[in-house]
Protein backbone atom coordinates (compact mmCIF):
# COMPACT_ATOMS: atom_id res chain seq x y z
CA UNK A 1 0.00 0.00 0.00
CA UNK A 2 1.20 3.65 -0.60
CA UNK A 3 -0.55 7.38 -0.41
CA UNK A 4 -0.51 10.34 -1.80
CA UNK A 5 -0.93 12.97 0.73
CA UNK A 6 -1.86 16.96 1.32
CA UNK A 7 -3.10 16.70 -2.69
CA UNK A 8 -6.16 18.20 -3.95
CA UNK A 9 -8.52 15.29 -5.48
CA UNK A 10 -10.65 16.27 -8.01
CA UNK A 11 -13.17 13.55 -7.70
CA UNK A 12 -15.28 13.98 -10.91
CA UNK A 13 -17.49 16.69 -9.37
CA UNK A 14 -15.91 19.13 -6.75
CA UNK A 15 -11.89 19.39 -6.15
CA UNK A 16 -11.87 18.23 -2.39
CA UNK A 17 -8.64 19.87 -0.75
CA UNK A 18 -5.72 18.56 1.15
CA UNK A 19 -6.78 15.14 1.15
CA UNK A 20 -4.77 11.97 1.06
CA UNK A 21 -5.24 9.00 -1.49
CA UNK A 22 -4.49 5.64 -0.39
CA UNK A 23 -3.93 2.84 -2.73
CA UNK A 24 -3.35 -1.27 -2.80
CA UNK A 25 -2.47 -2.86 -5.56
CA UNK A 26 -4.47 -1.59 -8.73
CA UNK A 27 -7.20 -0.17 -6.45
CA UNK A 28 -7.86 3.27 -4.14
CA UNK A 29 -8.91 2.09 -1.29
CA UNK A 30 -9.79 5.18 0.09
CA UNK A 31 -9.63 9.21 -0.37
CA UNK A 32 -9.92 10.66 3.17
CA UNK A 33 -8.98 14.20 4.33
CA UNK A 34 -5.39 14.53 5.76
CA UNK A 35 -6.15 14.80 9.20
CA UNK A 36 -8.16 11.29 9.14
CA UNK A 37 -5.52 9.75 7.80
CA UNK A 38 -3.86 6.77 8.92
CA UNK A 39 -0.71 6.32 6.34
CA UNK A 40 1.28 3.53 5.50
CA UNK A 41 5.33 3.86 4.97
CA UNK A 42 5.66 4.91 1.27
CA UNK A 43 4.03 8.13 0.66
CA UNK A 44 4.26 10.68 -1.98
CA UNK A 45 3.90 14.10 -1.35
CA UNK A 46 0.93 15.75 -3.56
CA UNK A 47 1.81 19.40 -1.77
CA UNK A 48 0.31 21.98 -4.45
CA UNK A 49 -0.81 19.38 -6.85
CA UNK A 50 -4.57 18.10 -8.05
CA UNK A 51 -5.35 14.58 -8.54
CA UNK A 52 -7.75 13.96 -10.99
CA UNK A 53 -8.49 10.18 -12.82
CA UNK A 54 -6.17 9.34 -15.52
CA UNK A 55 -7.67 10.30 -19.16
CA UNK A 56 -8.69 7.91 -21.47
CA UNK A 57 -8.25 8.31 -25.43
CA UNK A 58 -10.68 6.23 -27.13
CA UNK A 59 -9.10 7.00 -30.94
CA UNK A 60 -5.14 7.12 -30.79
CA UNK A 61 -3.93 6.02 -33.80
CA UNK A 62 0.11 7.12 -32.74
CA UNK A 63 2.24 8.96 -31.10
CA UNK A 64 5.66 9.41 -29.85
CA UNK A 65 6.75 8.07 -33.31
CA UNK A 66 5.39 5.43 -34.06
CA UNK A 67 1.73 4.66 -35.89
CA UNK A 68 -0.15 1.44 -35.44
CA UNK A 69 -0.93 0.64 -38.68
CA UNK A 70 2.44 0.97 -40.22
CA UNK A 71 4.28 -0.79 -37.26
CA UNK A 72 1.87 -3.38 -35.84
CA UNK A 73 3.80 -4.74 -33.09
CA UNK A 74 3.86 -5.03 -29.23
CA UNK A 75 6.73 -2.75 -29.48
CA UNK A 76 4.41 -0.01 -31.14
CA UNK A 77 2.00 -0.06 -27.96
CA UNK A 78 4.45 0.24 -25.86
CA UNK A 79 5.85 3.67 -27.06
CA UNK A 80 2.37 5.03 -27.39
CA UNK A 81 1.15 3.69 -24.06
CA UNK A 82 5.24 6.05 -22.19
CA UNK A 83 3.85 8.84 -24.67
CA UNK A 84 0.49 8.93 -23.03
CA UNK A 85 1.92 8.22 -19.45
CA UNK A 86 3.64 11.77 -20.24
CA UNK A 87 0.87 13.68 -21.19
CA UNK A 88 -1.56 12.36 -18.65
CA UNK A 89 -3.25 9.21 -20.18
CA UNK A 90 -3.79 6.33 -18.40
CA UNK A 91 -6.12 4.18 -20.67
CA UNK A 92 -6.83 4.07 -24.32
CA UNK A 93 -8.20 2.02 -27.35
CA UNK A 94 -5.84 1.51 -29.96
CA UNK A 95 -7.17 3.16 -33.11
CA UNK A 96 -6.65 1.04 -36.56
CA UNK A 97 -7.68 2.53 -39.38
CA UNK A 98 -9.31 1.25 -42.65
CA UNK A 99 -6.98 -1.64 -43.82
CA UNK A 100 -7.28 -5.01 -45.64
CA UNK A 101 -8.09 -8.17 -44.10
CA UNK A 102 -4.66 -10.04 -43.01
CA UNK A 103 -3.21 -6.37 -41.36
CA UNK A 104 -6.41 -6.28 -39.27
CA UNK A 105 -6.46 -9.84 -38.21
CA UNK A 106 -3.16 -9.36 -37.76
CA UNK A 107 -3.56 -6.25 -35.05
CA UNK A 108 -6.52 -8.03 -33.83
CA UNK A 109 -4.11 -11.82 -32.98
CA UNK A 110 -1.09 -9.21 -31.66
CA UNK A 111 -3.75 -7.51 -28.96
CA UNK A 112 -4.62 -10.73 -28.33
CA UNK A 113 -1.27 -12.11 -27.46
CA UNK A 114 -0.82 -9.57 -24.78
CA UNK A 115 -1.14 -11.27 -21.00
CA UNK A 116 -2.15 -7.95 -19.27
CA UNK A 117 -3.79 -5.22 -21.41
CA UNK A 118 -4.79 -3.53 -18.45
CA UNK A 119 -2.23 -3.27 -16.92
CA UNK A 120 -0.63 -1.23 -19.88
CA UNK A 121 -3.99 0.70 -20.02
CA UNK A 122 -5.19 -1.28 -23.39
CA UNK A 123 -8.66 -1.27 -23.03
CA UNK A 124 -9.21 -2.68 -26.76
CA UNK A 125 -9.01 -1.97 -29.83
CA UNK A 126 -10.87 0.72 -31.71
CA UNK A 127 -10.99 -0.53 -35.66
CA UNK A 128 -11.73 3.11 -37.42
CA UNK A 129 -13.33 1.50 -40.70
CA UNK A 130 -12.94 -0.25 -42.85
CA UNK A 131 -16.65 0.00 -42.93
CA UNK A 132 -17.11 3.36 -43.77
CA UNK A 133 -18.07 5.90 -46.68
CA UNK A 134 -15.82 6.59 -49.30
CA UNK A 135 -17.65 9.84 -49.73
CA UNK A 136 -16.50 10.81 -46.39
CA UNK A 137 -13.25 9.08 -46.43
CA UNK A 138 -11.22 11.59 -44.81
CA UNK A 139 -7.47 10.29 -44.80
CA UNK A 140 -8.36 6.27 -45.89
CA UNK A 141 -7.69 4.56 -47.96
CA UNK A 142 -10.39 3.76 -50.48
CA UNK A 143 -8.87 0.71 -51.97
CA UNK A 144 -9.59 -1.06 -48.27
CA UNK A 145 -12.80 0.62 -47.91
CA UNK A 146 -15.90 -2.40 -48.09
CA UNK A 147 -19.08 -3.08 -46.57
CA UNK A 148 -18.80 -5.15 -43.71
CA UNK A 149 -20.93 -8.86 -44.21
CA UNK A 150 -22.28 -10.99 -41.89
CA UNK A 151 -19.40 -13.51 -41.99
CA UNK A 152 -16.93 -11.11 -40.84
CA UNK A 153 -19.29 -9.79 -37.93
CA UNK A 154 -19.42 -12.62 -36.67
CA UNK A 155 -15.61 -12.97 -36.96
CA UNK A 156 -15.03 -9.36 -35.18
CA UNK A 157 -17.29 -10.74 -32.65
CA UNK A 158 -15.83 -13.59 -32.18
CA UNK A 159 -12.85 -11.30 -30.82
CA UNK A 160 -15.09 -8.93 -28.72
CA UNK A 161 -12.66 -10.01 -26.07
CA UNK A 162 -10.21 -7.79 -27.80
CA UNK A 163 -12.23 -5.29 -29.76
CA UNK A 164 -14.18 -2.28 -27.90
CA UNK A 165 -15.26 0.30 -30.30
CA UNK A 166 -15.97 -0.33 -34.26
CA UNK A 167 -16.76 3.06 -36.61
CA UNK A 168 -18.27 2.32 -39.63
CA UNK A 169 -21.09 4.34 -41.88
CA UNK A 170 -24.54 3.15 -40.66
CA UNK A 171 -25.62 3.60 -44.28
CA UNK A 172 -23.56 1.42 -45.45
CA UNK A 173 -24.32 -1.45 -42.96
CA UNK A 174 -27.46 -3.91 -42.25
CA UNK A 175 -29.15 -3.55 -39.13
CA UNK A 176 -28.42 -7.53 -38.94
CA UNK A 177 -24.60 -6.76 -38.75
CA UNK A 178 -24.95 -3.80 -36.19
CA UNK A 179 -26.87 -6.48 -34.28
CA UNK A 180 -24.28 -8.98 -34.01
CA UNK A 181 -21.65 -6.77 -33.23
CA UNK A 182 -23.79 -4.84 -30.36
CA UNK A 183 -24.85 -8.44 -29.02
CA UNK A 184 -20.89 -9.65 -28.62
CA UNK A 185 -20.55 -6.15 -26.43
CA UNK A 186 -18.82 -4.18 -28.90
CA UNK A 187 -19.62 -0.12 -29.56
CA UNK A 188 -20.91 0.55 -32.53
CA UNK A 189 -19.81 4.20 -33.65
CA UNK A 190 -21.01 6.04 -36.28
CA UNK A 191 -18.68 7.83 -38.59
CA UNK A 192 -17.05 8.65 -41.80
CA UNK A 193 -20.60 8.60 -43.19
CA UNK A 194 -23.04 10.42 -45.26
CA UNK A 195 -25.94 9.02 -44.10
CA UNK A 196 -28.88 10.87 -43.89
CA UNK A 197 -30.41 12.00 -40.61
CA UNK A 198 -33.56 9.28 -42.02
CA UNK A 199 -31.04 6.38 -42.35
CA UNK A 200 -29.62 7.05 -39.03
CA UNK A 201 -33.12 6.93 -37.63
CA UNK A 202 -33.79 4.08 -39.19
CA UNK A 203 -31.05 2.10 -37.16
CA UNK A 204 -30.83 1.05 -33.21
CA UNK A 205 -27.67 -0.29 -31.73
CA UNK A 206 -25.36 2.35 -32.32
CA UNK A 207 -23.94 4.15 -29.34
CA UNK A 208 -21.32 6.75 -30.10
CA UNK A 209 -20.40 9.03 -32.76
CA UNK A 210 -16.39 9.67 -34.17
CA UNK A 211 -14.79 12.82 -33.85
CA UNK A 212 -17.82 14.49 -34.19
CA UNK A 213 -18.28 17.49 -36.85
CA UNK A 214 -15.53 15.58 -38.95
CA UNK A 215 -15.85 12.94 -41.63
CA UNK A 216 -19.77 13.11 -41.30
CA UNK A 217 -22.99 14.99 -43.58
CA UNK A 218 -23.35 18.52 -41.85
CA UNK A 219 -26.26 19.62 -40.61
CA UNK A 220 -28.21 21.77 -42.92
CA UNK A 221 -31.63 23.01 -42.92
CA UNK A 222 -33.73 20.87 -44.98
CA UNK A 223 -30.99 17.88 -44.22
CA UNK A 224 -30.26 17.51 -40.90
CA UNK A 225 -27.63 15.13 -41.52
CA UNK A 226 -25.14 12.97 -39.28
CA UNK A 227 -24.74 16.45 -37.29
CA UNK A 228 -28.22 17.22 -36.80
CA UNK A 229 -28.76 13.53 -35.62
CA UNK A 230 -26.36 13.47 -32.89
CA UNK A 231 -27.04 16.83 -31.71
CA UNK A 232 -30.87 15.72 -31.52
CA UNK A 233 -30.45 11.83 -30.44
CA UNK A 234 -26.89 12.59 -28.35
CA UNK A 235 -25.15 9.27 -28.69
CA UNK A 236 -22.10 9.25 -26.94
CA UNK A 237 -19.59 11.51 -29.02
CA UNK A 238 -16.08 12.30 -29.51
CA UNK A 239 -14.85 15.60 -30.32
CA UNK A 240 -10.81 16.63 -31.59
CA UNK A 241 -10.05 19.86 -29.31
CA UNK A 242 -7.08 20.83 -31.51
CA UNK A 243 -8.42 24.26 -32.94
CA UNK A 244 -7.87 22.45 -36.51
CA UNK A 245 -10.28 19.29 -36.58
CA UNK A 246 -13.25 22.06 -35.20
CA UNK A 247 -13.06 25.53 -34.29
CA UNK A 248 -13.33 26.05 -30.61
CA UNK A 249 -16.91 27.84 -31.23
CA UNK A 250 -17.97 24.45 -32.36
CA UNK A 251 -16.67 22.47 -29.76
CA UNK A 252 -18.06 24.87 -27.34
CA UNK A 253 -21.58 24.71 -29.20
CA UNK A 254 -21.19 20.96 -29.38
CA UNK A 255 -20.28 21.00 -25.52
CA UNK A 256 -23.53 23.06 -24.80
CA UNK A 257 -25.34 21.01 -27.13
CA UNK A 258 -24.63 17.52 -25.30
CA UNK A 259 -23.52 17.91 -22.27
CA UNK A 260 -21.94 14.86 -20.47
CA UNK A 261 -22.12 13.10 -23.72
CA UNK A 262 -19.74 14.94 -25.18
CA UNK A 263 -15.78 13.63 -24.34
CA UNK A 264 -12.58 14.04 -25.81
CA UNK A 265 -10.32 11.97 -28.14
CA UNK A 266 -6.50 12.88 -29.77
CA UNK A 267 -7.25 11.00 -32.90
CA UNK A 268 -3.54 11.19 -32.88
CA UNK A 269 -1.03 9.97 -35.18
CA UNK A 270 2.45 9.59 -35.70
CA UNK A 271 4.02 13.01 -34.77
CA UNK A 272 1.85 13.68 -31.49
CA UNK A 273 4.41 14.21 -28.76
CA UNK A 274 7.40 14.67 -31.37
CA UNK A 275 8.41 17.64 -32.83
CA UNK A 276 8.29 15.61 -36.04
CA UNK A 277 7.55 17.45 -39.50
CA UNK A 278 6.87 14.55 -41.75
CA UNK A 279 5.65 10.77 -41.15
CA UNK A 280 4.26 8.08 -43.40
CA UNK A 281 0.40 7.69 -42.56
CA UNK A 282 -0.57 4.17 -43.53
CA UNK A 283 1.37 3.85 -46.61
CA UNK A 284 1.02 7.97 -47.26
CA UNK A 285 3.52 10.71 -46.88
CA UNK A 286 2.03 12.98 -44.19
CA UNK A 287 3.29 16.35 -43.01
CA UNK A 288 2.62 18.61 -39.96
CA UNK A 289 2.36 22.17 -40.58
CA UNK A 290 1.79 24.48 -37.70
CA UNK A 291 0.51 21.96 -35.70
CA UNK A 292 -1.94 20.68 -38.47
CA UNK A 293 -1.31 17.14 -39.96
CA UNK A 294 -2.16 16.81 -44.12
CA UNK A 295 -1.15 14.92 -46.67
CA UNK A 296 0.16 17.10 -49.82
CA UNK A 297 -3.01 18.06 -51.13
CA UNK A 298 -4.10 19.54 -47.53
CA UNK A 299 -6.46 16.19 -46.42
CA UNK A 300 -6.08 16.51 -42.55
CA UNK A 301 -4.61 12.81 -41.60
CA UNK A 302 -4.73 12.87 -38.08
CA UNK A 303 -3.86 15.11 -35.40
CA UNK A 304 -0.81 16.26 -33.25
CA UNK A 305 -2.43 16.92 -30.41
CA UNK A 306 -2.37 14.71 -26.85
CA UNK A 307 -4.45 14.47 -24.28
CA UNK A 308 -3.53 17.12 -21.50
CA UNK A 309 -2.93 19.92 -24.81
CA UNK A 310 -6.74 19.01 -25.32
CA UNK A 311 -7.46 19.72 -21.92
CA UNK A 312 -5.50 22.54 -21.71
CA UNK A 313 -7.66 24.18 -24.97
CA UNK A 314 -10.89 23.44 -23.39
CA UNK A 315 -9.85 25.77 -20.37
CA UNK A 316 -8.12 28.43 -22.22
CA UNK A 317 -9.70 28.30 -25.93
CA UNK A 318 -13.11 26.86 -25.50
CA UNK A 319 -13.54 28.46 -21.86
CA UNK A 320 -15.34 25.22 -19.88
CA UNK A 321 -14.32 25.09 -16.89
CA UNK A 322 -11.30 23.11 -14.91
CA UNK A 323 -13.46 20.62 -13.70
CA UNK A 324 -15.49 19.86 -16.70
CA UNK A 325 -12.51 19.58 -18.96
CA UNK A 326 -11.07 16.82 -17.11
CA UNK A 327 -14.31 15.18 -16.83
CA UNK A 328 -14.08 15.48 -20.44
CA UNK A 329 -10.82 14.02 -21.01
CA UNK A 330 -11.72 10.72 -17.97
CA UNK A 331 -15.03 10.58 -17.04
CA UNK A 332 -17.36 10.88 -19.99
CA UNK A 333 -15.03 8.81 -22.14
CA UNK A 334 -15.61 6.20 -18.95
CA UNK A 335 -19.25 6.17 -19.34
CA UNK A 336 -19.55 6.36 -23.46
CA UNK A 337 -17.35 2.91 -23.03
CA UNK A 338 -19.30 1.95 -20.10
CA UNK A 339 -16.59 1.25 -17.63
CA UNK A 340 -17.32 4.28 -15.56
CA UNK A 341 -18.09 1.98 -12.20
CA UNK A 342 -13.96 0.80 -12.26
CA UNK A 343 -12.64 4.10 -14.25
CA UNK A 344 -12.73 7.78 -14.81
CA UNK A 345 -13.33 8.91 -10.79
CA UNK A 346 -11.03 9.24 -8.04
CA UNK A 347 -12.96 7.36 -5.30
CA UNK A 348 -12.68 4.53 -3.20
CA UNK A 349 -13.31 0.74 -5.18
CA UNK A 350 -12.02 2.40 -8.76
CA UNK A 351 -8.69 1.23 -10.40
CA UNK A 352 -5.89 3.58 -9.54
CA UNK A 353 -5.35 5.63 -12.30
CA UNK A 354 -4.47 8.83 -11.19
CA UNK A 355 -2.64 12.04 -12.83
CA UNK A 356 -1.52 14.69 -10.68
CA UNK A 357 -1.38 17.82 -12.44
CA UNK A 358 0.48 21.51 -11.59
CA UNK A 359 -1.85 24.83 -11.17
CA UNK A 360 -0.97 25.73 -14.73
CA UNK A 361 -2.75 22.11 -15.92
CA UNK A 362 1.08 20.56 -16.71
CA UNK A 363 1.55 16.94 -16.35
CA UNK A 364 3.65 16.21 -12.61
CA UNK A 365 3.29 12.79 -12.29
CA UNK A 366 0.97 9.89 -14.04
CA UNK A 367 -0.06 6.38 -11.81
CA UNK A 368 -1.10 3.57 -14.00
CA UNK A 369 -3.24 0.71 -12.62
CA UNK A 370 -1.66 1.52 -9.04
CA UNK A 371 2.27 2.01 -9.80
CA UNK A 372 3.64 5.25 -10.13
CA UNK A 373 4.96 5.20 -13.69
CA UNK A 374 5.77 9.39 -14.31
Amino acid sequence: MFAITHVDVFDGSSILTNQAILVEGDTIQAVVPMNHASLPQETYDGSGLTATAGFIDIQLNGCGGVLLNTDIRKETLNIMNQTNLQNGTTQYLPTFITSGNDAMRQVIDMVGDIDNRASEGILGLHLEGPFISKEKKGAHDPIHIRHLDEMTAYYLADHADKIKVITLAPENTSQSVIDILTEAGITVSLGHTNATYKQLNEKHGITMATHLYNAMSPLGSREPGVVGYVFDKKPHAGIIVDGIHSDFASVRIAHEIMGENLFMVTDAVTPAGTDMTEYDMAGTKGYVTNGKCHYEDGTIAGAAITMIEGVQNLINHVGVSREEALRMASLYPAKALKIDDHYGVIAKGYKANITLLTPNNEIHSVYQMGTKRI
